[in-house]
């Protein structure tokens, strides 16, 4: 760098490794989140090599003190000490794909430059969790797309129904996801529902629209499920995850927190989609096992009813 001396270019920081791109046969580029700088592009060179110091530091979920030269477009590794490895991580497919959505999500939602403590504390908590199997991954997916989005400026309004301001709200709710406010069952009946039933069949076969001509998307939301996006808003992170959810609620949880960031995000990711289709996997794999039991048992209860000669 210009004007700037050897010495001064040379940093020390701690950093989460997002993303890992192999260039050539022993190089790597690595995107590295930091509390203090933001999103970092680093170039190791030689990192790779089995002989590398760094390559344990160099690894995709890595938390590690890295020492970088500052360049005019990038950083270049110069060595590191891993922190954490979150090992635990690998040891089922699920929490490995989940992992990597989450370290995608991050990637997308730092920029360079921008202090991210908030957001690296987050992702450092969730990649604990899932390595840990402290809690379940549907919550703590659901838990880090919600605060994420809040964390990218997405914060919604959970506190109150928007419209007659009352907290306890008894029944289902419905969530405006783009606008992010919250209207109790009554209130949007009264407000939304309505009003469409004097429009015509074809004004109707439009989309709602609020006052900036904004399309409204509207996602009903569980008892269960706006008390948990409540806490997981406006609780402390070292608690984030320390929540329950009933089960009839659980996979409504799940859909409103995904879909509410994905709005906001406005596109998909292929590692999503991944982990959702292990799940689909998963419970056609049961299904298969649950068909041969079956037929197993209704063969052996014809073997048994069969007269002996």
């Amino acid at each position: 760098m210009r004007g700037v001396s050897e010495k001064e270019a040379v940093f020390t920081v701690k950093g989460l490794v997002l993303r890992v791109t192999d260039v050539g046969e022993s190089d790597r580029m690595l995107t590295v989140l930091t509390a203090e700088e933001g999103k970092l592009s680093v170039w190791a060179r030689g990192v790779r090599k089995l002989t590398s110091s760094g390559l344990s530091s160099a690894q995709l979920f890595s938390y590690a003190n890295f020492t970088l030269r500052r360049g005019r477009d990038r950083c270049f590794f110069r060595e590191a000490n891993a922190l954490e490895m979150f090992h635990g991580i690998t040891a089922s497919v699920e929490g490995n794909a989940l992992a990597t959505y989450l370290c995608e999500l991050a990637d997308e939602i730092a920029y360079p430059g921008g202090e991210s403590p908030a957001l690296l504390q987050l992702t450092l908590n969730a990649l604990w969790a899932i390595a840990q199997g402290t809690h379940p991954l549907y919550i703590i997916k659901g838990a880090y797309e919600l605060r994420a989005a809040a964390i990218a400026g997405f914060m919604p309004d959970l506190f109150s129904c928007t419209a007659c301001e009352k907290q306890a709200i008894d029944g289902p709710s419905m969530l405006d996801v783009a606008n992010g406010r919250v209207f109790c069952g009554p209130c949007y009946e009264e407000l939304f529902l309505k009003p469409r039933e004097v429009l015509s069949p074809r004004e109707q076969s439009e989309p709602e629209r609020d006052t900036t001509d904004t399309p409204l998307v509207w996602e009903s939301v569980m008892e269960g499920t706006l008390l948990a996006m409540r806490y997981i808003l406006y609780t402390g992170a070292k608690r984030q995850f320390s929540f329950t959810v009933p089960e009839r609620d659980e996979k409504n949880f799940a859909r409103v927190c995904e879909r509410y960031l994905l709005h906001h995000i406005g596109h998909g990711y292929k590692s999503l989609s991944f982990y959702k289709s292990l799940d689909d996997t998963e419970n056609e794999l049961f299904q298969s096992i649950a068909a041969i039991q079956k037929a197993r048992a209704a063969k052996q209860h014809e073997t048994e009813e069969q007269p002996s000669t």
